[in-house]
Order: structure tokens, then C-alpha cells, then sequence
């Protein structure tokens, strides 16, 4: 547990991180469902690569579910097709990364969050535990947060930066939900969307000088 004492040591730590130099809100469906299978235990600067390929190589070719699902269904559902799969949309071999895309698609499809304004709502009214625990195989809690921060929800997803940040200052371990509602109690305290908190930690922790936006 995260005592009183030690929540007054973060939140001092919180007043002196500058403000983001990004902006990381998302709008286009099709770049939130690849940043949803990309951005997770790879490195930033792959990410930004993937996501630039895709926006000048691909976008205008994929701007819809319909468009995903036609292209996915040229490739075989294994390694060589995932392969070439990936090669096409963002410029890399991660395809495991178009594995989990495919599985993405298909649950996305199957409860009708087919547009980019079905996901911001979605991403409004869903809760982790109903909506994607388990829903998805490789996909876990910090994925589901940094998925509806994207959006605009209020809230910061406990990833590798931000468990780091929190650990440096209270020397224990800690559990993603208690690292998310002391970290939102902070950005409320500080007057900040909890996202912007979060982007502010992200930033300082990992020296990030260019946004995906």
C-alpha cells in the first residue's frame, strides 16, 4: 500500500516535472488500432518509424475496419503471412504485432466499435474488468489504459516509465491499480488532466523530444 507520507513525496516530485512537449490524443480509428498492438515493449523511436510508414505509405490505401480487414485477409494468419503483413503496413517484421492486430480487429468488430466515434465512446464507458480482461490474448491492463488515454479519458496507464518514476521515490513495489489511483488523486490535486500528468512523467522518464502527433 501507498501510505499518506509517501503519496506527499510524489506528489512534490509531480510539481517538478515541466509540462509535455507532446500532445498524444488520438482521432483516426486506424492509428489508435495500430498504436494499440504497437506501442507496448518496443521502443519509441520503432514505434514512431511503424506509425510514420504507415501515414505515408499506407494511409490513404487503409482508412477503415473494411480496409484493415481486406488487407489482413491477403496474408496467411502465420508467421511468413504476418511477416509480409507487417512489412506492407508499418515497414518491419513484427508479426506478432499483426497477430495481435487481426485478434484486435476481430473483438473490436464483434461488439461494434467500427468507427472512430464507437471507439471514443466505448472508451468513455468501458471498464477493464467488463470490457477487455481477457478479451484479447497479449493484451493486458497497461495496454487497455494507454488505449482509452489515447481517447481523451482521464487516467494514466501504469507502464515501464511510470512504475520506474513512482518506485524511485517510495523504494517498494506497488500494484498497477494503486499506481493509477494515487497518480490520478495527483493530477486532480495539481489542477491537471490525468493524462497530462502521465504525459509529463512518460516525457521526463524517457527523454522523449518528438510526439507521434
Amino acid at each position: 500500500m501507498i501510505t499518506q507520507q509517501e503519496y506527499s513525496l510524489i506528489l512534490q516530485k509531480c510539481t517538478e516535472i515541466p509540462p509535455a512537449k507532446g500532445m498524444y490524443l488520438i482521432h483516426d480509428y486506424i492509428e489508435n488500432l495500430l498504436l494499440t498492438v504497437l506501442d507496448f515493449q518496443m521502443h519509441n523511436v520503432a514505434v514512431e518509424n511503424a506509425i510514420a510508414y504507415y501515414r505515408d505509405k499506407r494511409f490513404n490505401e487503409i482508412r477503415t475496419l473494411d480496409d484493415l480487414k481486406r488487407l489482413l485477409s491477403k496474408y496467411a494468419d502465420d508467421k511468413e503471412g504476418n511477416t509480409a503483413a507487417a512489412q506492407y503496413l508499418w515497414g518491419n517484421k513484427h508479426w506478432t504485432r499483426v497477430s495481435l492486430l487481426r485478434k484486435l480487429v476481430a473483438y473490436f468488430e464483434s461488439i461494434g466499435i467500427i468507427s472512430q466515434e464507437a471507439l471514443s465512446q466505448w472508451a468513455e464507458e468501458s471498464n477493464f474488468q467488463d470490457d477487455f480482461k481477457g478479451k484479447i490474448s497479449g493484451m493486458a491492463y497497461a495496454i487497455y489504459q494507454w488505449l482509452i488515454m489515447r481517447q481523451g479519458v482521464e487516467t494514466v496507464k501504469p507502464d515501464v516509465h511510470l512504475i520506474h518514476f513512482v518506485k524511485s521515490i517510495i523504494h517498494h513495489s506497488f500494484t498497477e491499480s494503486e499506481l493509477v489511483i494515487v497518480l490520478e488523486k495527483v493530477a486532480k490535486e495539481l489542477g491537471l488532466k490525468a493524462y497530462e500528468l502521465d504525459w509529463r512523467i512518460w516525457e521526463c522518464e524517457s527523454n522523449i523530444q518528438t510526439p507521434l502527433s
